[in-house]
């Protein structure tokens, strides 16, 4: 009987685990363009239960996270953290996931973040999560992703695409990130007060909110993470830039903002 409980337990526990599993799914590029690549951008797809939003990480860096077709997770804490919205025992759990995954470094920089090839494989992205869950899509940009999704609010604007844009969380964004009105959807400047990175100043950060709070006609709010630790490494790519060890806290902010937005 007892052998039995345990069996039990584990398929349960199993189960569970498997619910909470990830995805990855190539994503092939809508339209073509000189000078861009073929190849699809791979993406990371956490589902969650009874979704109001899909939440599109754009990750800082380089973008390039190396994912891998049939990989089932990636345990990086920073995504960790955005998979809690997925899941109900940690979370509302109304919320779908993805990450974008850069198929190539996106160099140089910055002016990589703007080009043809990275736009059109947002907006590839975002048209394919559209068709598969029926969810709008929000744009989240960490750090240098910030740039991203200050570019692609220029191509939306540009093409007459604003329609794709649910809402936007700006988080940790470089300090080049700059965002120009009329803006119509909802957004969440997050940021930690001991972000020690240079290139993404707590300052400047609220600056920006500010600025976009006075011609924005959705909600802006601003929230500031006050939890984590530091790390013994460059504080651009660790410790408080990076919410390291500040997960339960960014998880509950966001699940917070974009719940209230979807009451």
């Amino acid at each position: 009987m007892k052998t039995f409980i345990r069996f039990l337990i584990g398929q349960i526990l199993l189960t569970a685990s498997l619910a909470h599993a990830a995805e990855v799914i190539p994503v092939v590029p809508i339209e073509r363009c000189f000078l861009c690549g073929s190849e699809p951008s791979l993406t990371m797809y956490w589902q969650g239960k009874e979704s109001k939003v899909l939440l599109l990480l754009i990750p800082g860096g380089e973008g390039y996270v190396g994912l891998k077709v049939g990989q089932a997770d990636h345990h990086y804490h920073l995504y960790q953290t955005l998979k809690r919205l997925t899941d109900p025992a940690l979370s509302s759990g109304k919320f779908d996931v993805v990450l974008l995954d850069s198929p190539a470094p996106l160099s140089p920089f910055p002016s990589a973040r703007g080009s043809s090839d990275h736009m059109r494989r947002i907006e590839s992205v975002i048209r394919h999560y559209r068709a598969k869950t029926q969810l709008p899509v929000w744009l989240m940009g960490h750090s240098a992703g910030g740039i991203s999704i200050t570019e692609f609010l220029k191509h939306a604007r540009r093409n007459n695409r604003l329609d794709l844009i649910g809402g936007m969380v700006v988080s940790a964004a470089r300090n080049e990130s700059y965002f120009n009105g009329p803006i119509g959807f909802p957004m969440l400047f997050m940021h930690h007060q001991q972000d020690g990175c240079s290139k993404t100043a707590y300052s400047v950060a609220v600056q920006s909110y500010e600025r976009v709070k006075a011609f924005s006609t959705a909600p802006v709010e601003f929230v500031t993470i006050l939890t984590g630790t530091a790390e013994s490494r460059d504080p651009c790519v660790s410790g408080h830039h990076m919410y390291f060890g500040a997960g339960e806290e960014v998880a509950r902010q966001l699940d917070k903002f974009m719940s209230d937005i979807y009451k």
